[in-house]
């Protein structure tokens, strides 16, 4: 049995709207939804549906940050270019956005959804620039993301 990589990831959030704003703010487009279970789904580009979301409440608790379940989950961009245009679209809207990190196979940011949820944004760097080493995943080093200009 070979894996193919995951399929999707399902969020619950207490505001199914301000969560839609935020996720077509990365680029996920809307695919469906089951209104009956305050639902909704989005696409990113390798399955019908990347990312749904399940609406709570407005009372529903944030997790504490110290118990055990998500940390993150990534999403992957085309290019530098659009790291770039990415994290400026998402600090112009008031999101806070961390500075770059050079992971050795990707460089990446990272950001919160309206619900706390971390959201890593990533390039992949093209795996001959670390295939060479024998643990890659064992250095970080700062990166400056590309300014995205308008």
């Amino acid at each position: 049995m070979a894996l193919k990589g995951i399929n999707h990831v399902v969020l619950k959030v207490r505001d199914l709207e301000r969560s839609d704003r935020f996720y077509r703010l990365l680029g996920f487009q809307p695919s469906g939804a089951r209104e009956d279970l305050r639902m909704r789904f989005y696409h990113g580009g390798a399955h019908a549906h990347d990312l749904a979301l399940l609406e709570l409440g407005a009372a529903a608790p944030e997790p504490p940050r110290e118990a055990t379940g998500l940390y993150h989950f990534c999403v992957t961009v085309e290019d530098e270019a659009e790291l770039g245009e990415l994290r400026r679209k998402l600090s112009e809207a008031g999101h806070r956005v961390s500075e770059g990190v050079d992971h050795i196979v990707s460089r990446s940011f990272y950001t919160r959804d309206p619900d706390g949820n971390g959201v890593e944004l990533t390039w992949d760097t093209p795996e001959s620039d670390w295939r060479h080493l024998d643990n890659p995943f064992a250095i970080d080093r700062p990166y400056r993301v590309p300014d995205g200009g308008k």
